[in-house]
């Protein structure tokens, strides 16, 4: 008995010695990318910085309803600290002030100007070694590797990675078919039958409440700009900000011809036709007076919602509950041939050189996750939630529990938008179909409708830096006062052309412009462009 004894406190004393060696090698384990997550990797403690416009208002839930954190951290072995905001200047101003403090995050995300004053500062890393197509697969089925390669601020370096981005730019005018329909109107087709309409939406009562009281147009200028909301700037040939044509670069807000396009606006002012208030509105205001019943047409630049029965807050909803015969559809006014352009990449993916340096693992292992998030199962599970409670999944359509879902998600602040910032909503991406309940065939029309609204594809994302020591941001400052200038003091486009060569000259738009031309022909395989004139 006493041998056996000796014996079994011998073989327990070798397993607690191997248990205790296993730990320690546990404990000082590299993470890989095959490894992540298992019991061999080391558990490590992140922290992450993220921001898109999706956050504004947003809050995590606690840490037992926080399926995807929890999810996240059992399978990559990690504690995750994520700090998140809307993208915009506060955010920067926070991120910057945390830079400064010497707290540098180990994974960011930026903006794409502020990210290239991150890199120039030396803040972040050489992503060459960590994002491949070999280690990040899931990521590139987003992003393509020459897409990548094209935006980095210097060519032949990877010190940042594309956010992914939402392809179809879902921008549309929307009008009130209501209105149309009492005043006997057909949709108009071209720029004179629209100036026409809009001027019976001002002057003929469209509310049926005896005032006139109403105005065809509104936008939202923030006290500071001649917003693109406006057609005259597509029926004067400019599609959204830049574009190549004649194989030449133009900047649409300071070409030549945006004489046009002043004159235009000013013809609208003077017939009454515009919410006088159009300049000082700050958005969401101008969306607001729509939603009241005070204007007829607005622009969206990407809210496909605007119009859909099956979004409580669209538009259309909040200016039912006035008007239960409002009637907001998406409309394509003018006879030109493509309304806008695909989206471009705009924001960047970072990782800290500190955490580079000091803790190579920190940022395999972030990266492991980023590439997770990316894959099948963490796009559903950071979009739709869990399956079998949030969505069902029968091959590869996805069907929404509605009930669950607006219970646990939507009505708790739609929280999954901040693990969901690493991937837009286009399921079809990885082959998947969406089927949400909520929305009819008057919904889906809609979308179908604003989706296939002719764009051109943008240029390669290039990186589009100035020339040294030249701030891009001055240079559309005095623009913006040019153009407001001209439509509001002028009332008239004639002294644009002078406005436009103080641009070029003293404020150095031909220098901008001209490097822009040089990093396009830099990145563009085929033909070259011509000079920027």
């Amino acid at each position: 008995m006493k041998k056996l004894v000796v014996l079994g406190l011998t073989a327990m004393i070798a397993l607690t010695a191997c248990a205790s060696g296993e730990k320690t090698a546990n404990e000082t384990a590299t993470a890989s990318p095959d490894g992540a997550g298992s019991p061999k990797s080391a558990k490590l403690s992140l922290n992450w910085s993220v921001a898109n416009v999706f956050l504004a208002n947003v809050t995590l839930p606690s840490a037992d309803k926080d399926f995807v954190k929890k999810a996240i951290e059992e399978k990559f072995n990690v504690d995750l600290k994520i700090d998140y905001m809307a993208i915009g200047k506060e955010y920067h101003d926070k991120l910057n002030a945390s830079l400064a403090g010497g707290s540098v995050p180990d994974l960011f995300i930026a903006a794409g100007a502020e990210s290239q004053k991150y890199i120039s500062d030396g803040i972040t890393t050489n992503l060459s070694t960590f994002f491949t197509p070999e280690t990040m697969p899931n990521y590139y089925k987003w992003v393509s590797k020459e897409e990548v390669d094209a935006f980095q601020p210097k060519q032949g370096e990877f010190t940042r990675a594309i956010m992914p981005f939402q392809r179809n730019a879902y921008a549309s005018w929307y009008i009130r078919q209501d209105w149309l329909d009492k005043l006997g109107l057909k949709p108009p087709a071209n720029y004179a039958e629209l100036t026409d309409v809009l001027t019976k939406f001002t002057k003929g009562d469209p509310d049926g409440n005896g005032k006139q009281d109403t105005y065809g147009f509104t936008a939202a200028g923030s006290g500071q700009s001649l917003p693109l909301d406006f057609p005259q700037w597509l029926n004067n040939g400019f599609v959204a900000d830049f574009m190549i044509a004649d194989n030449t670069f133009v900047d649409n807000r300071s070409d030549l011809k945006v004489q046009g396009v002043i004159d235009q606006v000013v013809e609208w002012n003077k017939a009454g036709i515009v919410d006088p208030d159009w300049f000082l509105n700050k958005s969401p205001a101008h969306v607001d007076k729509a939603a009241q019943g005070k204007v007829g047409m607005i622009f969206s630049t990407g809210d496909k919602t605007m119009a859909l029965d099956s979004v409580p807050t669209s538009l259309q909803n909040r200016t039912k509950a006035l008007n239960p015969e409002a009637n907001w559809q998406p409309i394509y006014p003018l006879d030109q041939p493509v309304m806008w352009k695909n989206n471009v990449p705009e924001n960047t993916i970072l990782v800290s050189k500190t955490t580079a340096d000091k803790s190579p693992d920190k940022v395999k292992r972030s990266l492991e996750i980023l590439d997770w998030l990316t894959s099948e199962e963490g796009f559903l599970l950071t979009h739709y939630g869990q399956e079998g409670k949030h969505y069902t999944k029968s091959g590869n359509k996805v069907t929404l529990n509605v009930e669950a879902f607006d219970t646990d998600i939507a009505k708790a602040g739609n929280w999954l938008n901040v693990y969901g910032v690493f991937t837009p909503d286009e399921p079809r991406v990885l082959g998947l179909e969406f089927n949400d309940p909520r929305i009819s065939e008057h919904d889906y029309a809609i979308l179908k409708t604003i989706e296939d609204y002719p764009k051109h594809n943008a240029l390669p994302p290039v990186s589009l830096i100035p020339p040294a020591g030249i701030n891009i941001g001055d240079f559309r400052k005095e623009m913006n006062k040019f153009h407001i200038k001209a439509v509001l003091e002028d009332e008239s486009g004639k002294n644009w052309p002078q406005y436009r060569e103080e641009l070029m000259t003293k404020f150095k738009g031909r220098e901008i412009f001209t490097e822009y031309t040089s990093q396009l022909n830099a990145s563009l395989k085929d033909k070259k462009l011509n000079d920027f004139k």
